[in-house]
């Protein structure tokens, strides 16, 4: 994609590259009946860390933070070094598509909006491979909220996200590729907005005014202040579904 470092330099400014809240993954960490003494957890797509941080300070337990982008990973490791995290936490510079990890590892597997990179499906495959009997998966996932959304929305994610579908739908398939779900949950409008889409707008401003008469990097910038005002526009029939579940078999 032509422009990428543009996106990056917006991305990077950001506490999070997408919606989700702290008191959300707590809630969905509190989900999860029984864990080892010190649980061994994945975060796949872990961008700056937000999550990473607060799962550290939930658990004793020992942490890769994966991503493939070292500037995100710089973030959340200045982070676990101020808050003293730094024993719970190493960083991991690797594509989600080349996990090289032997099967049967991990404890805790854990993904806030990234996981779709893989297809919603394959990441559950591969998470399956990975986690040890028992173990436990934690995913936030793109849903529709509503069986019928307006043909706008419909239209809008066959071309961002085809792979988006009802709450129930997921949980089938979920069920399908080898788990028990344990809860699920709508993450609140507040993670998209307070957490994500005004701190994105502030900087969007910042940029486009640094940025004057690039067309490249004010393109990037329109779109996405597009994504900013879809959702606000049509939020009630999308958002994020949380899933945590254990595997099976």
């Amino acid at each position: 994609m032509e422009g990428m470092e543009y996106f990056y330099e917006l991305f990077e400014a950001l506490p999070r590259c997408g919606p989700g809240d702290n008191k959300s993954t707590r809630r969905a960490f509190n989900t999860i009946p029984k864990l080892p003494k010190q649980p061994f957890i994945l975060d796949i797509g872990c961008g700056p860390g937000v999550q990473t941080i607060e799962l550290a300070k939930l658990s004793n337990s020992k942490i890769i933070a994966l991503d493939n982008h070292q500037a995100f990973l710089d973030k959340l490791m200045k982070k676990a070094k101020d808050e003293g995290l730094l024993d719970h936490i190493v960083s991991k510079n690797i594509s989600m598509l080349d996990m090289d990890f032997e099967e049967n590892t991990f404890d805790i597997i854990w993904s806030e909006g990234a996981l779709y990179f893989m297809g919603f499906q394959n990441g559950l495959r591969r998470c399956h491979q990975l986690l040890k009997r028992d173990a436990y998966l934690a995913v936030t996932e793109i849903v529709y909220l509503v069986p019928n959304p307006p043909t706008t929305v419909v239209e809008y994610f066959e071309k961002e996200y085809p792979d988006i579908k009802l709450v129930k739908d997921k949980i089938k398939l979920i069920q399908n590729e080898g788990f028990h779900l344990i809860s699920n949950f709508t993450l609140p409008k507040s993670s998209w907005l307070d957490s994500y889409y005004l701190p994105m707008e502030e900087e969007l401003c910042r940029l486009n005014k640094k940025y004057q008469g690039n067309e490249i990097a004010l393109g990037i910038f329109e779109e996405m202040k597009k994504e900013i005002n879809f959702y606000k526009k049509f939020s009630d029939f999308y958002g994020y579904e949380f899933f945590i579940m254990q595997r099976i078999n």
